[in-house]
């Protein structure tokens, strides 16, 4: 899971990565008896969803044994569930819902690994179209080592939508995703600015009673600011290129929301603001989206409107002057738009070379790739890479 991308974000995800079933011989047993029953499914079958209470996590290090993208985790060598499909399908659904992060690790009828992690916050979900009938082996994987955790298996035809899903809302007792800083009268440097990856996957208007508080955003904070001291004209801001929201909890416990314009640039002006604590938010106003953003602080009273440049580096990849706002042209025969930022997602688009995208989400910076919500010509948006540490694959249309 990881910091940057802190939600997995589309919950319409199917994820297959093939790898020959020995890989997995000396961890993972998919001839074992299942720990939690074997479930028999034929297409129409009720109720819906089948519900398998189980616990996460096990011994077993999954990412060593290279089944493939995503399958990661630590998970027993016995799977926890057997599937059967007793007949073919036209989509069939795996989702798990836990307070804690889990994975989801899946040995296919034909000896194939497929998996997935954080697609429903942090929680998986597998999608199969024209699913094969046969049987299912599933692991339930707990991200992190020696964590056992209460899980919910969830069967069912409908997509992961219509499942229940792990988000909570904003939640201020949550520790904060990219820090916390104390600040008093006087700051400096002012603005104080810090660089963030807005968005979420909470409706804020599903959880305050606010018209304003409209956009999704995280369950934890992005940011913590402490003010030492009572401040007068004090100025929490977003800057960014995508049409954000800015969501902060008080030092007095209210609630204050601000939705940004075309341009993204919502603000929330104390005139007089107490001492405590104040948590943060930075959301996105489109479901599903991700965009980096600066977060900043002054006392505007004293201060110009700031000017700032969004990074859009990421580690080992080869520098871009892309932003959100451009609009791109494939460079790449083979490259692809996917439903979320990860090539264990299902595949939306394939554009020709030349073909032009309009960027509105990201960069999402993952160990190998940086991605960039794109919307097609009709309409339909989704993630592609721009390239990898030896070759771009956009470049910024003139």
């Amino acid at each position: 899971m990881s910091n940057l991308f802190h939600l997995a974000v589309v919950l319409t995800l199917a994820s297959v990565i093939c790898a020959p079933a020995g890989l997995a011989q000396e961890g993972l047993n998919a001839d074992g008896e299942a720990r939690y029953g074997r479930q028999i499914l034929t297409p129409g079958f009720a109720p819906s969803p089948v519900t398998i209470n189980v616990v996460s996590g096990g011994d077993i290090a999954v990412k060593p044994l290279a089944l493939g993208d995503n399958c990661l985790g630590y998970a027993a060598a016995d799977p926890d569930v057997v599937v059967e499909l007793a007949a073919g399908f036209e989509r069939v659904t795996f989702l798990i819902a836990s307070a804690e992060d889990t994975t989801l690790i899946v040995n296919l009828p034909n000896g194939s690994w497929s998996c997935n992690d954080d697609t429903n916050g942090l929680n998986p979900a597998l999608v199969y179209y024209n699913a094969a009938p046969g049987s299912y082996q599933i692991w339930i994987g707990s991200y992190a080592t020696e964590t056992f955790d209460d899980a919910v298996l969830y069967l069912a035809e409908s997509g992961p939508e219509a499942l229940p899903t792990t988000a909570t809302g904003p939640d201020p007792a949550r520790d904060p995703l990219y820090g916390e800083i104390s600040l008093s009268r006087g700051f400096q440097p002012s603005p104080y600015a810090l660089q963030v990856l807005g968005g979420g996957r909470s409706d804020a208007a599903e959880h305050l009673a606010d018209p304003v508080c409209r956009g999704y955003v995280s369950e934890a904070p992005d940011y913590s600011v402490y003010l030492s001291e009572d401040l007068a004209d004090l100025r929490f801001a977003v800057h960014s290129p995508a049409a954000m929201t800015l969501l902060i909890n008080g030092a007095d416990g209210r609630w204050h929301c601000s939705a940004g314009d075309s341009r993204g640039d919502p603000a929330i002006s104390f005139d007089y603001a107490l001492s405590g604590l104040y948590d943060v938010w930075v959301g996105s106003q489109e479901q599903g989206n991700y965009a980096a953003s600066i977060f900043y602080l002054t006392e505007y009273e004293h201060d110009p409107g700031p000017s700032f440049t969004i990074d859009t580096s990421c580690p080992d990849m080869l520098p871009t002057d892309l932003q959100v706002g451009d609009r791109a042209l494939v460079t790449r025969a083979d490259a692809k738009v996917y439903a979320v930022p990860e090539t264990a997602a299902t595949v939306i688009f394939q554009p020709a070379p030349g073909a032009g995208l309009a960027l509105v989400g990201g960069p999402v910076c993952d160990e190998e790739f940086r991605w960039w919500r794109a919307q097609l010509g009709d309409g339909n948006r989704g993630w592609i890479a721009d390239g990898d540490a030896e070759s771009r694959w956009l470049e910024r249309a003139n």
